[in-house]
């Protein structure tokens, strides 16, 4: 589990455990109302964790179209492979779902990471490669 799973469930509970605490030292309406608290509270996570997931694919699959566009109008006469974390899966938990891994056929041994702000634009956030690929003069 990531990290940050740990952290949204820590944060979770304490925020359930407070209106089921005062629910326990209340009496009448008020035992009542932050029952009534706690199980928004509930809902609204349930909504926030299934949803996520899918908010994520859909934001990914997004900039990867974003990217191809980019890189066809800057690369028209270059072939190339795309690549995206499969975010869900074991052992891919620590990778940022939002980076796009980029190889061009000229360049097999290069791996070029993009990613897309809030604003559409797509830019190069890293590069992994061998250095002795590239001659200075």
């Amino acid at each position: 589990m990531h990290p940050i799973e740990w952290i949204e469930h820590v944060a979770f509970f304490i925020l359930l455990a407070i209106p089921l605490l005062l629910a326990l030292a209340l009496r009448g309406k008020w035992r009542l109302g932050m029952v009534g608290v706690a199980l928004l509270i509930v809902m609204t996570y349930g909504t926030f964790y299934f949803s996520r997931p899918v908010l994520i694919a859909e934001r990914v699959s997004e900039d990867k179209r974003l990217v191809e566009m980019y890189l066809a109008e800057q690369y028209p006469d270059e072939t190339y492979s795309i690549r995206t974390i499969p975010f869900r899966a074991d052992g891919f938990e620590q990778k940022n779902p939002y980076t796009i891994y980029v190889t061009f056929s000229n360049e097999p041994n290069a791996e070029y990471y993009y990613r897309v702000d809030e604003k559409n634009d797509v830019s190069i956030s890293g590069f992994t490669g061998n250095v002795q690929d590239f001659r200075f003069k």
